[in-house]
């Protein structure tokens, strides 16, 4: 194995056993064994599927779309109104922000740049924290 590959996979280690990580398993867990959270996702999803399907159609009946899309951001807005689906929007935003300094950290490092409009250097000296 070369010596790139596993650092590759001792960060991917490293991400797995992450805090960030670990608690998006479990939020996400959480969320998806919750009946209502269920019932709510499958709904949405069925709603999905109609709209794709109407929109296919030769002749497309804009109420009938206007009417599934309406219904999907109701069902949306139930779900995101759930705390447990709050719960799990949030760390998912964590573990996405965790990614999103990972990749930011490899590019200064193979690139020498930083990235525009911010992002970390992977020197913490001059840094008030991650985020």
């Amino acid at each position: 194995m070369s010596k790139v590959t596993e650092c590759a996979r001792a960060l991917g280690e490293a991400i797995v056993e992450s805090e960030e990580y670990k608690n998006m398993q479990v939020t996400e867990a959480a969320a998806m064994s919750n009946p209502e959270v269920a019932a709510a996702m499958s709904r949405f999803l069925e709603l999905k599927e109609a709209l794709g399907n109407a929109m296919c159609q030769p002749d497309t009946d804009a109420d009938l779309i206007s009417r599934y899309g309406k219904e999907m951001d109701e069902v949306q807005q139930t779900l995101n109104a759930m705390p447990i689906v709050e719960d799990m929007t949030r760390s998912r935003q964590q573990f996405s922000e965790l990614m999103n300094q990972v990749n930011r950290v490899l590019e200064y490092i193979i690139t020498g740049e930083l990235q525009q409009g911010g992002g970390c250097s992977g020197n913490c000296s001059g840094c008030s924290g991650c985020h």
